[in-house]
């Protein structure tokens, strides 16, 4: 619960100092990021468990952060969803789906090599995630608050002085999330590989 209080005032923290501007060196840009999750197959603990594996999925993102060079900070509000593929043991078909809402300060290291236009990127996160888990085969719902992080590379391409067309690849996880369906308990853990491709405009 703490890690969670620590990684949300974080994130709100960020938040502020991306739209707090003028009081900073740093030259505000926005994004857009728009792919596919592979969510990996959870290992559900509890009074349910099993192995329950999911579709590929698509994976959203707006952040709004300040640009001070070689390094930059935002804060990025992030949503992906899968369905259910298979639960195991037994091979049955799922009928449900899994989505994350996320919530997180981000860091990035990138410079320009010489006079190219192609940037390398470092970046990695930490926040808060709402995880829905919904198995519509018995008509339930249930959400969970979790602490989430991320972490990525990938190459940005600078098509003019304040636009940048990016291609990432995000390792996304959070802690285990819980729920009580039909009376058990369910505890799953969750982790992602979600290659995004984006849209950075500097202002």
């Amino acid at each position: 619960m703490i890690r969670r209080r620590l990684a949300f005032f974080l994130c709100c923290t960020i938040v502020v100092l991306s739209f707090s501007s003028p009081a900073l060196a740093g030259s505000p840009y926005a994004g857009l990021t728009v792919g596919l999750a592979y969510l990996n197959d959870s290992s559900l603990k509890g009074s349910k468990s099993g192995d329950l594996s999911y579709d590929d999925g698509e994976a959203y993102s707006y952040a709004h952060g300040l640009d001070f060079g070689c390094v930059r900070i935002e804060g990025e509000i992030g949503y992906q969803k899968n369905d259910f593929d298979t639960f195991n043991p037994g091979g049955v078909v799922g009928n449900g789906d899994l989505s994350i809402l996320s919530l997180l300060a981000n860091g990035y290291y990138y410079c320009e090599i010489g006079d190219s236009s192609v940037v390398p990127i470092l970046s990695a996160g930490i926040g808060a995630a709402n995880v829905e888990y919904e198995d519509k085969s018995v008509d339930f719902s249930e959400d969970d608050i979790v602490l989430a992080y991320q972490v990525g590379a990938g190459m940005g391409f600078r098509v003019s002085e304040t636009v940048t067309i990016n291609a990432m690849y995000r390792y996304f996880s959070t802690d285990n999330a819980n729920f009580e369906e039909a009376g058990d308990e369910v505890e799953l853990d969750i982790s992602s590989h979600n290659v995004m491709f984006g849209l950075k405009v500097n202002f």
